[in-house]
């Protein structure tokens, strides 16, 4: 671009020359060209500059501009130069699209109801706007010309957390304030545990990490050494928080703090879709899976679908492989699923209904304790026998 701008501005400078020795030669006044007439610094920041302010084939007039903007007296005929650097040049291309943007900004604020949008082309100069070319408008807006444009697009409003679309700023802010988006929960397509938004970014970031913290009981393996601490635990029997309203005894606080709305009765969280209520946010987790129309883990062989893995895995190992790992205590048969295990025993041996849930940990360990004591017994009866 340097080398025709060159040229351009050469020509220019001499034509300029030609002119004014013309003039000088009719009034009879002597001429001769000076090195300030071949000035091709920036007239803005006297720097070098090669951009022509009066534009030609390849660069636009920005005369008018560089008067309203830079509020200087420039004439094609005076004694100064008439060329800008790049950087001018394109303060001056920025300063026009800045009113430019303004203009049409304020143009759709003062019209909200207007279907159609318009063009605003900054026109520097100091003509105004015919009312006559114009009879639609109904504004005075100076310095402005009018092209009317295809109709504007409608704008979306997305809500990122719960990746919804809204075409108004109003349905978007009313969902914004709802209880659906404040309690919007994530599901990990991993471990297909639920998470709140923050939590879940969270919790898939410990997928890909290792796991340096392992059991010494079982070889488990863990990301953070909370879970590992709390983990091991599980293979001590130590339950040092006690219920005062009952025997109940467990290993954790907040597991003594669940117990206890077994006696006040209190069910904290609820299902969205249905009535239903719960002592915990597991309960109700493994609740909400049972409004969902789609099941992520299917079986190959059988063509079922299973919610969660643990499901899955549980299905695999039972029905297709053939472990039975729940015997009776009473007869010795042996049972692949719990659930069969207790109806067998209700069903056969008249055993009493237990209570809904999980066998409390204080009654499983009261109970292991019970069998290694009788064995122990039965073994000393042997003993003294022989």
């Amino acid at each position: 671009m340097v080398g025709p701008l060159l040229l351009l501005k050469v020509l220019h400078c001499k034509q300029i020359c030609k002119n004014r020795a013309e003039t000088c030669n009719k009034e009879g006044i002597s001429y001769e060209s000076t090195d300030e007439e071949e000035e091709t610094n920036c007239r803005v920041c006297l720097k070098e500059g090669h951009i022509p302010i009066y534009g030609n084939d390849m660069v636009e007039d920005v005369s008018e501009a560089l008067k309203t903007f830079g509020g200087i007296e420039l004439e094609v005929d005076d004694a100064y130069t008439k060329y800008l650097c790049q950087n001018c040049y394109t303060q001056i291309h920025n300063a026009i699209e800045f009113r430019k943007t303004a203009q049409e900004t304020d143009y759709v604020l003062k019209n909200p109801g207007s279907t159609q949008s318009y063009n605003f082309d900054v026109d520097v100069d100091a003509r105004s706007i015919d009312d006559n070319d114009h009879p639609e408008s109904d504004m005075d807006i100076p310095l402005i010309e009018f092209k009317s444009k295809k109709e504007k697009k409608e704008r979306k409003w997305q809500c990122r957390r719960c990746d919804l679309d809204f075409k108004g700023f109003d349905d978007y802010q009313e969902h914004r304030l709802s209880d659906e988006h404040e309690n919007f929960r994530k599901t990990c397509p991993i471990c297909n545990r639920s998470f709140t938004y923050s939590s879940y970014r969270n919790h898939m970031k410990l997928h890909g990490r290792e796991k340096p913290f392992m059991c010494d009981f079982c070889g488990k393996k863990f990301i953070m050494q909370g879970q590992f601490t709390r983990h091991r635990a599980t293979h001590i029997d130590h339950l040092p928080f006690q219920c005062t309203m009952c025997p109940y005894r467990g290993r954790f606080n907040e597991c003594l703090k669940m117990h206890m709305r077994t006696h006040t009765g209190e069910k904290p969280y609820q299902c969205s879709e249905c009535p239903a209520r719960f002592v915990n946010k597991s309960n109700l987790s493994r609740h909400v899976l049972i409004h969902r129309e789609e099941r992520d883990f299917k079986c190959d062989t059988c063509d079922r679908g299973f919610y969660t893995k643990r499901e899955f895995d549980l299905h695999l190992k039972v029905d297709h492989t053939g472990v039975k790992d729940h015997i009776c205590n009473m007869c010795g048969k042996a049972f692949g699923y719990r659930r069969q295990l207790l109806k067998h025993q209700l069903k056969v041996h008249k055993r009493e209904k237990l209570r809904g849930g999980r066998i409390p940990v204080y009654l499983t360990l009261e109970s292991e304790k019970r069998k290694r004591e009788l064995a122990m017994n039965q073994g000393l009866i042997l003993d003294m026998d022989t």
